[in-house]
């Protein structure tokens, strides 16, 4: 910009041709280049809003990333107000689907299963970590629930995973390996993921040991004296299938009963049962936390007997009764 125009000091200060009223063809030119210019600042704008969502998201599947998650986290944690838990979750059965029907249609199932995780748990946030790994950390829907809320939470994100899906005319599914950690007052994200993933891994080895195609969660339970000593507690589910025959016993939630397995008798209280099977919540072999399976009503019998692990509030005779 040009504070006094030589040419001016020349006339006397008559104005320059630079002053004098621009004409209509000018003006135009003028507003086409502002409005070049203020599309090109638009893009660059929507440029650098597509590299920030980018950044913290995965491409694919939409969710966030591992890199938002691990930015997000840490201030959910701090929230006094609902208690939270911390989620790994690890897909079975989701390599043969890559092998046998291409990259696409796993690309397309991980999507599907995306889709699912969001729907079931709602605004918590939600990340996929890489491959057919998801991470969550689900909230407790109000400031009084029960210590074990997120029980319920883990049980119903694995039903909604496990439905068959159909993916280029093909009917796939896969089940969930999933490990819980509640977090309390715990801030230490990366300590809190750390158990979640060996609860999840000790999830998929008890799928593999057990030759469970099902669903398979564990919750990493606190046990003993010592804060922060946690033992998980393997949470088989299996889908539904054809009901057995020749079983009349039909069992409703919160009966005790007997588990019968391996040769030993675990108390136990059933969760949901029809009438071939029930899903029992009983103890673990070596005491430390509950597992949860899917078991066979002939391998069920009444119980009267209390248990105070189980049973805190009433008495197993009331509850039968």
């Amino acid at each position: 910009m040009r504070i006094l125009d030589p040419a001016a000091a020349d006339t006397g200060g008559v104005p320059s041709d630079d002053t004098q009223p621009r004409t209509e063809p000018e003006t135009a030119r003028l507003q086409a280049r502002i409005d070049q210019l203020a599309a090109h600042v638009q893009q660059m704008e929507q440029e650098r809003a597509s590299l920030q969502w980018m950044a913290g998201h995965d491409d694919l599947t939409g969710l966030a990333n591992r890199r938002l998650f691990h930015t997000l986290a840490p201030d959910l944690l701090r929230d006094d107000d609902h208690s939270s838990a911390v989620l790994i979750l690890d897909l079975n059965g989701f390599k043969p689907i890559n092998d046998t029907y291409g990259h696409d249609a796993g690309d397309e199932v991980l999507c599907v299963v995306a889709r699912r995780i969001v729907d079931c748990l709602g605004d918590p946030l939600v990340a996929r970590f890489g491959g057919d790994e998801f991470a969550a950390l689900p909230r407790a829907p109000r400031a009084d629930v029960p210590p074990t809320w997120w029980h319920e939470v883990a049980g119903a994100l694995s039903a909604a995973i496990a439905p068959p899906m159909n993916v280029r005319g093909h009917t796939l599914s896969v089940t969930a390996s999933i490990g819980v950690v509640p977090a309390g007052r715990s801030g230490d994200l990366p300590d809190l993921l750390r158990r979640a993933d060996q609860a999840m891994f000790s999830a998929k080895r008890h799928a593999k040991t057990t030759d469970k195609a099902g669903i398979t969660w564990v919750v990493a339970t606190k046990t003993g004296d010592h804060t922060g000593t946690y033992e998980p507690a393997a949470v088989p589910v299996p889908p539904p299938g054809p009901a057995a025959s020749g079983s009349a016993v039909v069992y409703r939630p919160g009966d005790p009963v007997w588990v019968h397995r391996g040769g030993a008798r675990r108390a136990g209280v059933v969760e949901g049962a029809c009438e071939w099977a029930a899903l029992v919540r009983y103890r673990a072999q070596n005491g430390a936390g509950t597992m949860v399976d899917t078991i066979p009503t002939n391998c069920l019998t009444a119980r009267a007997e209390a248990d105070p692990y189980l049973d805190p509030k009433s008495s197993a005779s009331d509850r039968a009764n």
